[in-house]
């Protein structure tokens, strides 16, 4: 009779155990906090993001005493949580040139050693402008981020993807591009997708 209590209550605590931890989500969804950044003089504006990568993009975070790996993802598109971060410096204003930016390569990587962790976050994207024969690379920029930490860095990832993000964007508007020499559409494209 014992047993039979006992090989119950054992299969009453998995189930239990099962039925809170299963349905948790197997990634954390990271998402980019808005912020506004000084783009000085201007003369474009991010209207679409593309990826050269698969949909959503996964990333692998360690957490916990035992260096645990965590998957985390930005949002359901990095492209949709990329303009949204950059909302508040991307405001459109007549004049400006319609940029299509794509993002060739997004990586985040951490790594532990004994008594502190080392990450890195990097980013290459390629500019791409409605010129008379369709749509022209004009510019190609990358940044790379280190950072290191006692224990636990995967808080800074947040951070860090939105400051290479910057970074090429920052790059990008100090390249001195004569943005007169393109089209600027009378009125904003909708988003689609564009083959280059």
């Amino acid at each position: 009779m014992f047993r039979k209590i006992l090989y119950f209550n054992l299969f009453l605590g998995i189930t239990t155990l099962h039925l809170i931890f299963g349905q948790r989500t197997h990634h954390e969804i990271v998402a980019l906090k808005k912020e506004q950044f000084s783009l000085p003089n201007r003369k474009f504006y991010i209207q679409q993001i593309h990826c050269d990568f698969k949909q959503p993009k996964y990333f692998i975070s360690r957490k916990g005493l035992f260096n645990k790996q965590q998957p985390f993802v930005l949002g359901d598109s990095v492209q949709k949580v990329v303009l949204n971060y950059l909302k508040p410096s991307n405001t459109y204003k007549g004049g400006l040139v319609p940029i299509i930016m794509k993002i060739k390569e997004l990586k985040v990587r951490e790594e532990r050693h004994f008594l502190n962790e080392d990450g890195s976050t990097k980013i290459s994207a390629e500019f791409y402008v409605y010129a008379d024969k369709g749509i022209a690379k004009i510019y190609q920029a990358n940044a790379f981020r280190t950072y290191s930490g006692f224990m636990n860095i995967t808080t800074q990832h947040e951070e860090n993807i939105r400051e290479v993000i910057k970074s090429c964007l920052t790059d990008f508007n100090n390249a001195k591009i004569d943005f007169s020499q393109y089209i600027i559409p009378n009125k904003i494209f909708k988003a689609k997708h564009t083959p280059y």
